[in-house]
C-alpha cells in the first residue's frame, strides 16, 4: 500500500449511520457496501480481541470482491463483559438482561479494523480496546430506557452517543471506539499502510 496516491478510493464496509458519520466529520470522501457477511460464530478459546479482528477481517475481504480497485474499510465492535461477548439484543427482554449485568460494573467495548488493498490484495488489521462504567441503574431507569427504542441494532444493548450517556459515569481509552469507529487506531493503521490520512483531508485556508 505504500507509494504516493493522487486519489483514494475509500470503502466503507459497514451500514453503520455512526461509522459513516465520523468519517464524513473527517472530511473523508467513501462509498458505503455493506457487508453481507453475517456476525461469525466465536471459536473456542477465541480471545474477544481475536474475535472481533477476524469479524473485521472477514467482512473486508466480503466487501473486496465487488471491487477491482480502492481500500476497503472493515469495522466490528463488541461489548465484553468478563469474557462474554454481549452481542446485539434481538428483544427487549434480552436488553433488559444486559442492562441489569451492566448495572454498577466496568465492562470493555472492543473494536476491530481491518484495511484491505483490493488492487494489492494486501490486509492490515487491529484492534482498540476501552473501558466503561455504568452508575447504579434503577428498574424504573432501565424500562425508560428501553422505552426510547435506543437498543435496538446496538452491542450490548445501548449507544454511547445517545440517551445512555446519561448512564455512563467513567470512560477509560478511546470515545470514538465506543461509538463503534476508533479514529486514533484507525490513523495508525493507515500510517503502517503507507498512508497520510492528514494529506487526503480538506485543506483549511485561515482568514
Amino acid at each position: 500500500m505504500r507509494g504516493k496516491r493522487s486519489k483514494i478510493i475509500w470503502i466503507l464496509a459497514s451500514a453503520s449511520p455512526r461509522r459513516s458519520e465520523i468519517l464524513d466529520q473527517l472530511g473523508m470522501r467513501f462509498l458505503v457496501d455493506p457487508s453481507r457477511v453475517p456476525e461469525p460464530a466465536r471459536k473456542p478459546h477465541e480471545s474477544p480481541a481475536e474475535y472481533v479482528v477476524r469479524a473485521a477481517r472477514l467482512k473486508a475481504k466480503e466487501v473486496a470482491q465487488r471491487h477491482e480497485s480502492g481500500l476497503v474499510i472493515g469495522a466490528d465492535t463488541i461489548v465484553v463483559l468478563g469474557n462474554r461477548i454481549l452481542v446485539k439484543p434481538e428483544t427487549r427482554a434480552q436488553a433488559r438482561s444486559m442492562l441489569e449485568q451492566l448495572s454498577g460494573r466496568w465492562h470493555e467495548v472492543l473494536s476491530g479494523i481491518c484495511l484491505l488493498d483490493c488492487g494489492l490484495h494486501r490486509v492490515r488489521s487491529t484492534f482498540s480496546r476501552s473501558r466503561v462504567h455504568f452508575r447504579r441503574l434503577s428498574p424504573a431507569e432501565i424500562e425508560w430506557y428501553l422505552g426510547t427504542g435506543e437498543y435496538r441494532d446496538k452491542a450490548g444493548g445501548y449507544g454511547v452517543q445517545g440517551y445512555a450517556s446519561l448512564f455512563i459515569d467513567r470512560i477509560e481509552g478511546c470515545y470514538f471506539n465506543i461509538v463503534g469507529f476508533p479514529i486514533g487506531t484507525f490513523e495508525k493503521l493507515c500510517r503502517k499502510a503507507g498512508i497520510d490520512l492528514i494529506r487526503h483531508f480538506p485543506r483549511f485556508q485561515g482568514r
